[in-house]
């Protein structure tokens, strides 16, 4: 009797054993605390170390980031100077300039496209006048009158003219020398 129970202790042992076997392969075992605070303990360093080396790469592309933003702004300021000393020159003018450089080919149709859509009237007085004044820096409002009418822009009057400048003070600014008014670009960095 005593070895059948020893026997059966030995089966039931070898049950449980078996049970636990069987339980843990089939299912998922769950973490205990300490496991998983050491889990996130090593994703927590593993994620400062990938922000760590993300700032040091980003304040090393800054510069270069910079500078391709003041490219951008440059090159898409140079593209509007371009297109409306196109509208206030005409085509004709303007398209043996553009010609010779053969790298501008793709660039020139497309701003004589846009150029082509709106004509001299359609185009502000204001524009016109900030690159008539990126020429001269200061002139009398007859002479801004004169050069306009002389490129086609018929509509550019003394009234006009003083009006733009009334309206657009932070772009234009009017200086007085014997009873002569010269108007000039507030900005400098505009020339």
């Amino acid at each position: 009797m005593k070895k059948r129970a020893i026997k059966r202790n030995r089966l039931l042992e070898a049950t449980i054993l078996l049970d636990l076997v069987a339980s843990m392969s089939c299912c998922e075992f769950m973490p205990n605390v300490t496991e998983v605070v050491e889990k996130l303990k090593e994703r927590l360093a593993r994620d400062v170390k990938t922000v760590e080396n993300t700032r040091r790469e980003l304040d090393a592309l800054k510069d270069v980031a910079a500078r391709i933003l003041d490219l951008e702004r440059q090159m898409d300021d140079a593209r509007i100077r371009i297109i409306r000393v196109i509208r206030m020159l005409g085509d004709k003018q303007t398209k043996a300039l553009l010609a010779k450089n053969p790298a501008f080919a793709e660039d020139r149709q497309e701003l004589r496209k846009a150029s082509k859509y709106s004509r001299s009237e359609t185009v502000s007085l204001r524009s016109f006048m900030e690159e008539y004044l990126r020429i001269v820096r200061k002139a009398k409002v007859g002479d801004i009158v004169a050069f306009l009418q002389a490129v086609g822009v018929d509509y550019a009057k003394r009234q006009t003219i003083e009006a733009v400048v009334r309206r657009h003070p932070d772009e234009f600014k009017i200086t007085k020398r014997n009873r002569e008014k010269f108007v000039s670009l507030v900005s400098p960095s505009d020339w």
